[in-house]
């Protein structure tokens, strides 16, 4: 899930996804706990059959990277990118905050702006 964000808001449901991520990281606290889902909250979860793994598409950020704490550019591409705020010079990946310089040239990215019918 991605937001856009400018001076006049946010894309999208961020008080919504704030929510889901906060339940998320409550699980993840108990099973690093080594408590594991009860039979009652699996009870009523969706049965998936059929199923594997596979991967999707997700938006992140690919560019010329200075003072990365982890990855060693100079051209890398970001995690997974949570909220974009290229008016506002920054974008936010789970992990950690990018300052935005100048976009490459030649791309557009006007799918990525606020729109403000999706609020």
């Amino acid at each position: 899930m991605m937001f856009s964000i400018d001076g006049s808001g946010i894309t999208g449901d961020a008080a919504g996804t704030a929510v889901q991520l906060q339940v998320l990281a409550r699980l993840l606290a108990r099973l690093a706990d080594g408590r594991l889902p009860s039979k009652a909250a699996l009870r009523d979860a969706p049965l998936l059959t059929n199923w594997r793994l596979t991967t999707r598409p997700a938006v992140c950020l690919v560019g010329h990277c200075r003072d990365h704490p982890r990855l060693r550019g100079p051209r890398i591409v970001t995690s997974d990118l949570w909220v974009h705020g290229p008016d506002l010079g920054w974008s936010r990946t789970m992990s950690r905050f990018y300052r935005l310089g100048e976009p490459a040239e030649g791309i557009d990215q006007s799918w990525l702006r606020p729109n403000p019918g999706l609020n």
